[in-house]
């Protein structure tokens, strides 16, 4: 357990402590006219990047300052940053043509250049493909920065007993945001995001406070039926991943197709983490390593406490709002 305890260091370690925080970059770019744009930072790279995160165009386009003249070609061709992956996981160009329609182009450090193909290929399997893999790479990326989401599935892998309750749980959970993602996404509901992140950090202490009850032997509702608590507060994790989704913005003629491959990728991700918990669980029992008995207590106070802050930091700025 002490490992596990390592894991959720690590993991707070590597990402913020604040939840859908992404270290992305996202460049805007409007047409103005036949083959003319005007850039603007709609997401500012951090500051340790924004001075060598600078993009680049298709060589026959002209950039002066903060305006790119593409001629009638217009803009197609490669698009890549410069310096991605120093200091920024990755950076999103976001192009809003003339017709008003968006097109999102994602590049990272393993996959740097991103090609723009003309309007009329937007619709083949080409673009298809482009669209569903950029957005399935930001809901992994997503998921496995959310330290808060991760923490309230490490509580539902602690209070789920046997392999098939678990199963129950985590689909439970899959099921619930899932439906909230899709439903605040199309504008079906509207829930306020601080209220939404307040109750997330709510969720994380809650399920803490259960762990603790299911290690003292005592019975409780939760802990009987964890899949209904799963399914309740993932409505709310699900509202969250759509703030988070709206805030990288959505191409206009490719809705379902984006929202669709930014879920699996959030799928994918929580359960490469799911199997990486059991993984080591497995070996803590396997080794039989003697520790203090105290030890086992170490993570669940550590996840609670960390609930309980966040909890008490966004209702204060849920007050305030």
């Amino acid at each position: 357990m002490i490992r596990l305890f390592c894991l959720c260091l690590m993991v707070l370690w590597a990402s913020p402590t604040v939840s859908h925080v992404t270290e992305l970059a996202v460049l805007k770019l409007t047409e103005v006219g036949t083959g003319r744009y005007v850039l603007s930072w709609e997401m500012k790279p951090n500051t340790e990047t924004s001075s060598r995160l600078q993009p680049v165009f298709p060589e026959h386009c002209t950039r002066s300052d903060f305006k790119i003249d593409c001629g009638e070609r217009g803009l197609v061709g490669p698009l890549s940053f410069e310096k991605i992956g120093t200091g920024q996981s990755a950076a999103m160009f976001k192009i809003r043509n003339a017709y008003g329609e968006t097109s999102i182009y994602t590049v990272t450090p393993s996959d740097p250049v991103a090609e723009v193909r003309p309007r009329f290929d937007s619709d083949g399997w080409a673009g298809v493909a482009e669209i569903a893999g950029s957005y399935f790479s930001l809901g992994v990326e997503h998921i496995l920065q959310g330290v808060d989401h991760l923490l309230f599935v490490l509580g539902l892998i602690w209070i789920s007993t046997g392999r098939w309750m678990l199963l129950k749980t985590i689909t439970a959970f899959t099921a619930a945001h899932t439906v909230t993602l899709g439903a605040v996404t199309f504008g079906w509901i509207g829930v306020p995001e601080a209220f939404v992140n307040t109750m997330i950090a709510l969720s994380i202490l809650f399920i803490a406070v259960e762990a603790m009850a299911a290690r003292a032997g005592r019975s409780t509702l939760t802990l009987r039926f964890p899949w209904i608590v799963s399914f309740g507060f993932g409505l709310l994790h699900g509202a969250g991943f759509a703030s988070a989704l709206s805030d990288l913005g959505l191409p206009d003629d490719a809705v379902p197709l984006a929202l669709l491959a930014f879920n699996v990728g959030v799928e994918a991700g929580q359960i490469a983490f799911v199997l990486i918990v059991i993984a080591m669980l497995w070996s803590y029992r396997v080794m039989q390593v003697g520790w203090p008995r105290w030890s086992p207590l170490v993570p669940t106070y550590a996840v609670g406490g960390l609930g309980a802050f966040w909890f008490l930091d966004r209702f204060d700025l849920l007050l305030r709002v």
